[in-house]
């Protein structure tokens, strides 16, 4: 088993990281703005093979490192399910996979970053794997705003939080099966996170709960936000 370790927020370290990440994030988006080359259809494409090479060097890395098992290294958490996402959305734009990736994306990706926990330790590759992993769901979730004309629908955020529920339900049984916690369906995570409340089961009915507000929020965030461009571009 890898040990968990965690990041405390706002240290030196902590605030070098997110910068990092911040700067990685605009420059990437900005790109398609400014060169033709990054209007093109290549780029995308290119951003999710960054994105898979860094998901198989992940597993590569851990198998050499004698740490690969089917418990901890298969992409089960929510964020390594949106990892999958964001790969194939930046090489096939889908609608349907998009209105689910926002929510799960922006969510995951932006609690991972600002309380980090390494769910396979932080040594070596592990380190740079998470930042990787977890900003890219943020980078991807921007890229479909900014140059997919993504658009959540109506009922979007609901129909997410259903899914969430099916997901899961698939992913409890898995860990039920192999004694695994993806999801963290088993057990808290240790990250510190002022949401993450109680022991098992207690936490999970709180996450469900902020899940749904989240999702709702962010729905409504996102045409807020296109109404303020709006009124500030006339």
């Amino acid at each position: 088993m890898n040990p968990h370790q965690t990041m405390d927020s706002f240290s030196t370290q902590w605030w070098g990281c997110i910068a990092a990440v911040s700067i990685a994030i605009t420059l990437l988006l900005i790109i398609p703005f400014y060169t033709n080359w990054g209007k093109s259809k290549s780029y995308p494409k290119l951003i999710g093979l960054i994105i898979a090479i860094n998901l198989i060097t992940e597993n590569v890395y851990a198998y050499e490192m004698g740490n690969w098992h089917i418990t901890e290294n298969l992409p089960l958490h929510l964020c390594g399910l949106s990892g999958l996402m964001g790969i194939f959305l930046m090489f096939r734009y889908s609608t349907t996979i998009a209105q689910v990736f926002y929510y799960w994306a922006l969510i995951g990706g932006v609690y991972s970053l600002l309380t980090p926990e390494f769910d396979l330790g932080a040594d070596g590759y592990f380190f740079y794997s998470y930042f990787i992993n977890h900003a890219s769901m943020i980078l991807v979730a921007f890229y479909i705003i900014l140059h997919c004309e993504f658009v959540p629908t109506k009922k979007s955020w609901i129909n997410a939080f259903y899914i969430t529920q099916f997901v899961a339900l698939c992913i409890g049984i898995f860990n039920w099966l192999f004694g695994s916690n993806y999801m963290y369906l088993s057990s808290p995570p240790i990250a510190h996170n002022p949401l993450i409340i109680g022991e098992w089961p207690w936490y999970i009915l709180v996450f469900e709960v902020l899940a749904l507000a989240h999702f709702y929020l962010l729905y409504n965030l996102f045409f807020f936000a296109k109404t303020v461009k709006a009124n500030t571009l006339r």
